[in-house]
């Protein structure tokens, strides 16, 4: 994709987020989620979901690494997990898919700067993604939240392990926790080849992987 986001393009996808936050059945769950968003909204419009550079090395870009991106990365992931979901939904809790797929990466909203269309490094991280990185920061968003409702630590826990285990940093051990870290996976990786063609070129023969019926397929 790798083009900056209009205001009428975030405000659809924040509404989008909410409209699925409002599936969630748990009360509790469901407050926080929408509380969250709501909260984070100014954050979450002026942010990318990747970076462009890191200690000053230029074009190491990550997906997502346009102005709204994160938005835009978060909006994919809530819409991936949930379709996937709803193959098991018999078998799974579609509250907890749809609230860890739609503030798994919360986080980032205190690890990037803000986008800055006339900076040379337009999106960047910052020092405490040095440290602790967004997984740590978006736990203890979600569980400053959650320990305002009335829920069992057991149950807090569960939410939280989804938000924790997304990036394979943690072993998974719910489906729901597989889900979302998959539609997670999937988007990045996706959008990742899409912004950035260069990522789809085999460097032995410098041509691409293969050849696309679609004759703009790789135009940007």
């Amino acid at each position: 994709m790798l083009k900056n986001l209009s205001n009428k393009q975030k405000e659809e996808k924040f509404n989008g987020l909410i409209n699925y936050a409002s599936k969630i059945n748990n009360k509790s769950l469901k407050s926080v989620c929408i509380n969250i968003l709501n909260d984070y909204k100014e954050e979450l419009f002026c942010r990318g979901a990747g970076h462009d550079g890191i200690e000053m090395n230029k074009y190491n870009r990550t997906h997502q690494c346009f102005d709204g991106g994160l938005l835009d990365h978060i909006y994919n992931v809530t819409k991936i997990a949930y379709d996937v979901g709803c193959n098991y939904e018999k078998q799974v809790d579609m509250d907890l898919i749809l609230f860890g797929a739609i503030l798994h990466d919360i986080g980032k909203t205190k690890i990037f700067d803000k986008w800055n269309e006339n900076s040379e490094i337009k999106s960047n991280l910052n020092y405490s993604y040095l440290l602790v990185d967004h997984v740590y920061i978006g736990e203890k968003i979600v569980e400053e939240y959650l320990d305002k409702e009335n829920i069992s630590e057991k149950f807090k826990y569960q939410v939280l392990h989804i938000i924790a285990t997304h990036m394979d940093t943690m072993n998974k051990h719910m489906a729901e926790a597989y889900i979302v870290s998959y539609a997670d996976s999937i988007d990045a990786d996706v959008e990742n080849i899409i912004s950035y063609p260069r990522n789809a070129i085999n460097p032995i023969y410098n041509q691409y992987y293969y050849e696309s019926e679609n004759p703009n397929k790789w135009k940007i």
